[in-house]
Parts: structure tokens; C-alpha cells; sequence
């Protein structure tokens, strides 16, 4: 495993009015996205809860309970949107929202803050809690304890792992501690509610969940819960049908959905952001992506 320190591409932040809410507006896009949520083969996702419990996959086994809802699996929501939003950070002019002195507040907003949420403001885009269907199983396993992280090592805004097995460095072939854990693997299925979003920003927001852009970018597994400094969390996104209420009503399945997340994806390719911030997605493939065996 290897830590990479990622950054966004310069200090510039652009800020523009906050699009409202109150009314579906004109040339913008409103509706609802079907996603499914595949774990990779011999990869599992394990979302924490910091609680522990008997787990029912193994008898009087203590492990850390992985989420659920209504005594389901799930991926939640907010786990999903978090993960996306600091991709899309890196991929637009958008502020640092923990920097609470500089960052976005008024009614001026950065496009992440804009798309995604901020003080005082809604959010354009919202996901539901991925919910297990029948093919989901429930694992306990014995993994390591995660190390503490050196920012001088992997200097950067954000810090990115690859999918390699947890290997730091001067451990000299000590045997690592290790913790209980419940773990997933199987699909999983969730909402993608939007709200007047432009379709430049939807296709952002397609390449940021991992979408492969209809052949014109490689693509790349999304990291999501805990557990990825060991190569863990990787799952491979795909639409199921887009339901487009504004600015007209449209119902996609099949190979029509596929062929409009195309036309989107290539909005955001052929966008300013295609030539300032394409090296730093790229950088990102590289990076999360691995050889699916």
C-alpha cells in the first residue's frame, strides 16, 4: 500500500451567485439517477460504526459492526457524497470547506460548495443510503490496525491510497496488531437526486463516482468506508436509468441512459476543466485504479 498527497491544482478559487432552489430552472437539469454499487472481486467495503457487536457471521465473535438500516447492509449516503465531493474538489476552482475563515459563506459560492453544500446552503445533489440486495454477504476479518499518517511524507491537500495490501515501512517483519471487522462484499443500490444542476456538472459528477465517460476516460474504482489504507473499499459505480424531470420529462434505461451519461460526460471534458484540472483526474486514475482479477 502507498499513500499519495494530492493538492488541488492552484490557489485560484472562482466563485459565482448560489443557483437557487425555490423553482426548476430553464436549461438546467432535474431528476433522479438509479446507481448500482459492485464491490470488486476480492475486494470487500466495510463502512465503520465505532461500535462493537456479536457478530451473527461467526458465533461469539466481537468485531466492529459495519452500518446498516433496518437491519440491512448499507453504504450510507453521507459516506458516498463525502467521498465524491473531495474528488470533485480536486477537479474544480472550489475553496478548502474546513477553512473557516476563507472558505465559501454569503452568496457567493465555489463549484463544490455550490453543487454539494455549504453553510447557510443547500446542496444541489444528494444520494441515498446504498442498500443491499440478495447477493450481499456479511464477513468478519482479522485486518490491520491502521498507522498513524506523516503529512511530510505525502504532502498535500488530500492523501489518496492505492489498492496494494498495507506494507509500511520499518515494521521489519514484525507482526502487525489487527482488529475484528465486519466487511461486505456484493451490490449494493442508492439514489442520485439532483436539483438544477447544469449538465457540465453532471458529467463532473459522473466522472467523480468513477464512470468510464463512454470510452473517453479510463475510469477508476470509488474508495468508500474504511479499511483503504489496506486496499480496501474499491466499488465499481454504474446507472441503472436516469429519470429527468427538468427541463423536460425523460424516463432512460438500457442504452439510452448510457448513451445520455455519455453526452454529459463529454460536456465536462470539453469544459475549461478539460485542459485545467484533466491532468489531476489522470493523476487520480492512476492511482486508485488496479487490475481486476
Amino acid at each position: 500500500m502507498a499513500r499519495h498527497g494530492i493538492s488541488r491544482p492552484g490557489p485560484e478559487v472562482r466563485r459565482s451567485p448560489a443557483v437557487q432552489h425555490d423553482c426548476w430552472l430553464p436549461r438546467r437539469l432535474t431528476g433522479i439517477m438509479r446507481l448500482r454499487f459492485e464491490t470488486l472481486q476480492d475486494r470487500f467495503v466495510s463502512p465503520g460504526t465505532g461500535r462493537l457487536a456479536l457478530s451473527g457471521t461467526e458465533e461469539n465473535k466481537v468485531a466492529e459492526r459495519a452500518a446498516r438500516s433496518h437491519d440491512r447492509p448499507v453504504l450510507p449516503g453521507s459516506g458516498i457524497k463525502g467521498a465524491v465531493r473531495t474528488l470533485y474538489e480536486l477537479l474544480s476552482f472550489s475553496c478548502n470547506p474546513f477553512d473557516f475563515v476563507s472558505g465559501c459563506k454569503g452568496a457567493r459560492l465555489c463549484d463544490a460548495c455550490s453543487l454539494f453544500g455549504a453553510r447557510g446552503h443547500l446542496g444541489r445533489v444528494s444520494f441515498s443510503d446504498a442498500v443491499a440486495d440478495e447477493s450481499v454477504e456479511v464477513f468478519v476479518r482479522q485486518l490491520p490496525v491502521g498507522q498513524e499518517a506523516h503529512g511530510e511524507k505525502t504532502p498535500g491537500d488530500f492523501r489518496l491510497y492505492d489498492l496494494a495490501p498495507d506494507s509500511p515501512p520499518g515494521t521489519g517483519g514484525a507482526i502487525r496488531e489487527t482488529h475484528s471487522r465486519e466487511v461486505f462484499t456484493g451490490c449494493f443500490r442508492s439514489r442520485l437526486a439532483f436539483t438544477n444542476v447544469s449538465p457540465e456538472e453532471l458529467g463532473r459528477l459522473l466522472l467523480c463516482l468513477g464512470f468510464d465517460g463512454g470510452g473517453k476516460a479510463a475510469g477508476f474504482p470509488l474508495r468508500l468506508g474504511g479499511v483503504k489504507y489496506d486496499g480496501q473499499g474499491a466499488v465499481r459505480v454504474t446507472a441503472e436509468s436516469v429519470a429527468v424531470r427538468a427541463p423536460r420529462r425523460e424516463d432512460l434505461e438500457g442504452e439510452a441512459c448510457a448513451a445520455r451519461l455519455a453526452a454529459w460526460i463529454a460536456e465536462a471534458l470539453a469544459s475549461p476543466w478539460a485542459t485545467s484540472f484533466r491532468p489531476t483526474y489522470d493523476q487520480q486514475i492512476g492511482r486508485a485504479s488496479c487490475r481486476e482479477r
